[in-house]
């Protein structure tokens, strides 16, 4: 399979081509320049927006790329510009090109928009909502992909990833820090851990998703939108002690006491659910 690959650079796209450049040739795109040599992989340095020949060549789109995802704050144009504006000209530059197979990699945080819709609550860009920007962007063109997989005639699935941990993950996330904080003997302060999330290992959602590549499952109507996860939750709090416990460490986790938002919970849809391996804390 040919697969044309943005955001290999970021902690999910270069899992995934570790394990997926085995078996198809990926070009992959990126703003890194100097990109270590791997076998079936192609890296093209650019814009996602730039009008890629490449997307002539290929079996698949997968969209990675995104911006916002490990920021609580990030404004809404900035969000805005990539996440939409950006993002559409790249899916309407893969109509052009006849690529008629797509997998939008999107965000649990989606449920945020989803809840607030249901409430009839008005969305303020910019507020002091944690992820709100981010969440309503990745909204915003999720729908922008249903509609073109309707008018087009596209194969388009559309994954939501939840809580992911594990290997190269970036260092400010949770796991990182209880790894870190664990070897140097120190305290580590944190939320409350009341909220409740998937706990998906890395090499786990990589395995996950390359079975998503295979558009003869699940083979319903298009397009489609899967959650993909264990289908196990866990508190954040039983997450870290997990962690901590395991790894021996000697110094404590210290628990705030409840503030707004720590009970937000992010879990799949058991209806939409896409289930992949739990693999134990």
């Amino acid at each position: 399979m040919k697969i044309f690959l943005t955001g290999s650079n970021g902690y999910i796209g270069r899992n995934f081509i570790k394990k997926a450049s085995k078996n198809n040739k990926i070009f992959a795109l990126t703003r890194k320049k100097n990109n270590s040599k791997i076998k079936n992989v192609k890296w093209l340095v650019g814009k996602i927006d730039n009008n890629w020949k490449e997307l002539k060549k290929v079996d698949i789109l997968i969209h990675l790329a995104t911006v916002g995802a490990y920021k609580k704050d990030t404004d809404f144009e900035t969000s805005y510009d990539f996440n939409v504006v950006r993002s559409k000209k790249l899916l309407i530059n893969a109509v052009k090109a006849g690529c008629k197979k797509w997998l939008i990699i999107s965000t649990n945080k989606e449920d945020k928009i989803l809840r607030l819709i249901k409430d009839k609550k008005k969305l303020y860009p910019n507020s002091s909502e944690p992820h709100l920007n981010y969440a309503l962007t990745k909204f915003i063109f999720s729908e922008i992909c249903k509609t073109y997989s309707k008018i087009f005639n596209i194969k388009c699935r559309i994954i939501r990833l939840f809580h992911v941990y594990g290997n190269d993950e970036p260092k400010s996330r949770l796991w990182p820090l209880l790894i870190k904080y664990s070897k140097n003997k120190k305290n580590l302060n944190m939320s409350s851990g009341v909220q409740k999330y998937d706990f998906n290992h890395i090499d786990d959602v990589i395995e996950g998703l390359i079975k998503t590549l295979d558009f003869k499952k699940k083979k319903k109507n298009f397009p489609q939108e899967w959650d993909l996860a264990s289908g196990r939750s866990m508190s954040v709090k039983n997450f870290a002690t997990k962690v901590w416990k395991k790894k021996k460490a000697k110094g404590k986790i210290l628990f705030s006491t409840i503030k707004n938002h720590d009970e937000e919970n992010y879990l799949p849809n058991k209806k939409k659910l896409w289930k992949i391996k739990f693999k134990k804390v």
